[in-house]
């Protein structure tokens, strides 16, 4: 168990910042990134709602947000949001799967946009590339076999004389 505890950061392609902490510096309490909604509906599977007050907001924006309850049955708790959808007819957030007491029409949230930790969104939603706290140009796992060509001998020598 103690070998499997993160003492480092991780060198991946990914941000290991939480979206609006120390390392991250994204201010969440600006309009662009938080909202406060209403329930509509509650779906089926019991994670996807259906709400209103997130009119101005493209579809997808809070997916990966966070989500915490003003009132209702879930009054107080914080959950992460998986998806984000708004189409003509309505808007769709469907969280992650969790245990607790039945979500009804009229229970009050608020949102924090969401970050899915890539570069490219780090730079275009939130300004905020001279803090992504990943590796973006780090070579994938195929690099290596990128020379590898028929007839060759790799013997562990320069490939480039």
């Amino acid at each position: 168990h103690t070998l499997d505890q993160q003492n480092a950061h991780y060198v991946t392609r990914l941000c290991d910042a939480e979206l609006g902490d120390e390392r991250c510096t994204v201010a969440l309490n600006q309009p662009a990134f938080s909202a406060t909604g209403v329930v509509v509906a509650a779906g089926r599977p019991a994670d996807a709602i259906i709400v209103s007050g997130l009119e101005g907001f493209a579809s997808g924006w809070f997916s990966h947000g966070v989500l915490t309850w003003r009132d209702g049955a879930r009054s107080g708790r914080t959950e992460r949001v998986a998806d984000h959808r708004a189409d003509r007819d309505s808007i769709s957030i469907t969280l992650q799967r969790s245990v607790g007491p039945d979500i009804a029409p009229g229970d009050t949230f608020a949102i924090v946009a969401g970050c899915d930790k890539t570069f490219a969104s780090c730079k275009a939603k939130f300004s905020n590339g001279l803090n992504f706290r990943g590796f973006p140009h780090l070579p994938g796992n195929d690099a290596a076999y990128g020379y590898a060509t028929e007839g060759v001998v790799f013997d562990g020598g320069p490939i480039v004389p």
